[in-house]
């Protein structure tokens, strides 16, 4: 569904984490995506939803199990801080699943624009987390 909308779009490997927050669920399954776009955040945002919608993502409680949840982590170096949408999303850098696919990606030296930080800088204080790749093809 991502690559109708975005042809240029590269895939991570995919990393199998134990769930936080609520921790008795089954284990996620986590990659990143990287693309190029004119699109607006706001309207990024509105197709991640639509697919959202049509893979029945409704968790029965907030950070419970779903079918899918996708998330628009960087626009570039924009910084929104707004009830509808939050770039960089505001937990990025705290999560190895979600740094790791990033790093996969060439994405290591992106500056994380509200801290003026390298990704890859995060990863050696987020190593505790577990995150194991896993060989799943997104294609």
């Amino acid at each position: 569904m991502l690559k109708k909308i975005f042809n240029d779009i590269r895939f991570s490997p995919v990393y199998r984490s134990a769930p936080l927050g609520m921790t008795n669920q089954e284990d996620f399954l986590n990659a990143a995506a990287v693309f190029e776009t004119k699109l607006t955040p706001e309207k990024v945002s509105a197709k991640l939803k639509v697919i959202e919608k049509k893979l029945k993502k409704n968790p029965p409680v907030r950070f419970g199990p779903r079918t899918i949840d996708l998330d628009l982590l960087l626009h570039g170096n924009e910084i929104r801080l707004e009830d509808a949408l939050t770039i960089p999303h505001l937990r990025l850098h705290t999560r190895r699943f979600v740094l790791q696919p990033l790093l996969d990606l060439g994405a290591g030296d992106i500056v994380h624009p509200g801290f003026d930080r390298k990704l890859k800088t995060y990863v050696k204080e987020v190593k505790r987390q577990e995150c194991k790749k896993i060989k799943i093809k997104l294609d």
